[in-house]
């Protein structure tokens, strides 16, 4: 008798990992590799040495355990018919590494959750009951459009504050949660915060779907580079207008903001000093804002990488019509020639609208570029920065950092963020891209600065022939 779950048994990775042999090894090595430390990705060396550690430690017990080495399991984990772990270049670090993706996820927090439950000893019944109390109550405010009954909540409101802050005049006390109560919320949340930092796995493959359609529309080579740019374009807004886009991107939006930022380390140090009050395990809100900016930025780098790929598909869409342009200028220089010797009375062609061209015949036909084998590039101790002041320096007008940083400093002074359009709109470019670079250069030495994916257009302030910059929208933080 079928199942509908008969397709997940089937095909869900998940499910593969926790009905096969080595469930209980692969689910300790993640969660020992990824979990206990806080990370969402690890360098490709790291992670084979602590698989091969953990390889060696189960051969004692069991000689005929996983006999295999490291990276065969890691690159087995990889494939397409496991997709547990993602591998991926990261060229800041100049290495690969892994991350879990969202299958691991789903195994580790449901054995995660058995743990939990066994740890604690009992189900936090009236927690999660005045949760599901609260937020059916926040659904009905928040979707009921009558201004007479929001009138009446918030003179419900109005009266229920009246009465709570005439008892604490009246007896100096302020009412809180028992021991056992702040227990079960600290229990709840706890699993609420694993279940939210896993869901950023879901959200990485939803942008790598995205990114594996435009590669596919690049191989296919069957449309123009408008077309091509309009898919793609379509496609990005589609993406942040589903459920889960927009639910991102609000969040996005959130995290980056200075006041919740700064309210989010309040509330999770002092949610850590009540699990350690409770002998309660506090490392997961101890870590939670770190976590936070971790997965955010993994999932921004993915969606930069995706606008990437697109630049580069449209870069060798127009070398491709270049070269094709080329070629039919050579075929018209050709036929020119064999024509040299027609009547000069004879009409070759009618044209129904004149067309300018300013010497075709002169343009030379299309060769293939010279391939130059470049020496390897030994890594020095000098700073990203200087480098690009350098480099700079070489082909236009020194990079002057510190006034950027100055303007940048004076700005932060009377407010908590500004944007780049901002700044050039306080500070008019003098230098054209230079100044732009500059600015993008000084992003960078701050973690806190943002960078969106958004494009935005910088004018340049070239008179005579106008240019604009197109770039990530940027916003500094104080």
């Amino acid at each position: 008798m079928s199942s509908i779950f008969d397709p997940y048994f089937a095909k869900s990775p998940t499910l593969k990992l926790l009905r096969s042999p080595s469930a209980c090894f692969v689910l300790g090595f993640f969660y020992v590799s990824f979990k206990e430390e806080g990370l969402t990705q690890i360098p490709e060396e790291d992670l084979e040495a602590l698989l091969d550690r953990h390889l060696q430690d189960a051969r004692a017990a069991d000689p005929d355990a996983m006999p295999r080495d490291a990276r065969f399991y890691l690159n087995q984990w990889c494939e397409e018919s496991h997709r547990l772990l993602q591998k991926r270049f990261v060229e800041a670090q100049n290495s690969y590494v892994y991350q879990l993706t969202q299958f691991s996820e789903k195994a580790l927090a449901w054995v995660e959750d058995l743990r939990r439950v066994d740890r604690r000893g009992y189900t936090t019944s009236d927690s999660r009951f005045t949760r599901i109390v609260s937020e059916l109550r926040r659904i009905e405010r928040e979707t009921n459009s009558d201004p007479e009954a929001r009138r009446n909540e918030l003179l419900k409101q109005r009266a229920e504050i009246d009465a709570e802050l005439q008892q604490i005049q009246e007896t100096g006390k302020v009412e809180t949660l028992d021991s056992t109560a702040v227990k079960d919320a600290l229990h709840d949340l706890e699993s609420d915060i694993d279940e939210f930092l896993s869901d950023f796995r879901s959200i990485e493959e939803t942008f790598r779907e995205q990114a594996r359609d435009i590669q596919n529309l690049y191989l296919e080579q069957q449309l123009s580079k408008g077309d091509l740019v309009a898919h793609v374009l379509d496609a990005d807004e589609a993406l942040r207008n589903r459920d889960q886009g927009r639910s991102y991107f609000g969040f996005r939006e959130s995290i980056t903001s200075v006041e919740n930022r700064e309210e989010l380390l309040a509330l999770a140090k002092r949610a850590a000093e009540l699990a350690h009050a409770h002998d309660l395990d506090a490392h997961v809100f101890q870590q939670l804002p770190k976590r936070l900016y971790d997965e955010v930025s993994s999932v921004a780098g993915i969606y930069r990488r995706i606008s990437g790929q697109l630049r580069r598909v449209v870069e060798e869409q127009t070398s491709q019509q270049t070269r094709y342009l080329m070629e039919l200028l050579g075929e018209v220089r050709s036929l020119a020639n064999a024509c040299g010797d027609l009547p000069a009375e004879q009409t070759l062609h009618h044209w129904e609208d004149p067309v300018r061209f300013n010497n075709f015949m002169e343009v030379g036909t299309w060769e293939a570029p010279e391939s130059t084998r470049f020496d390897g590039i030994d890594p020095d101790d000098t700073t990203s920065v200087d480098s690009l002041k350098d480099a700079l320096g070489r082909i236009g007008k020194p990079l002057n950092l510190p006034k950027y940083r100055k303007r940048l400093s004076e700005v932060l002074e009377t407010q908590a963020q500004v944007s780049l359009r901002e700044l050039v709109e306080r500070y008019p470019v003098e230098s054209g891209i230079v100044d732009v670079v500059a600015y993008v250069a000084v992003a960078g030495e701050a973690s806190q600065n943002v960078f969106y994916p958004e494009t935005i257009q910088i004018d340049l302030k070239r008179e005579v022939q106008p240019r604009y910059a197109e770039l990530e929208k940027i916003v500094f933080i104080k």
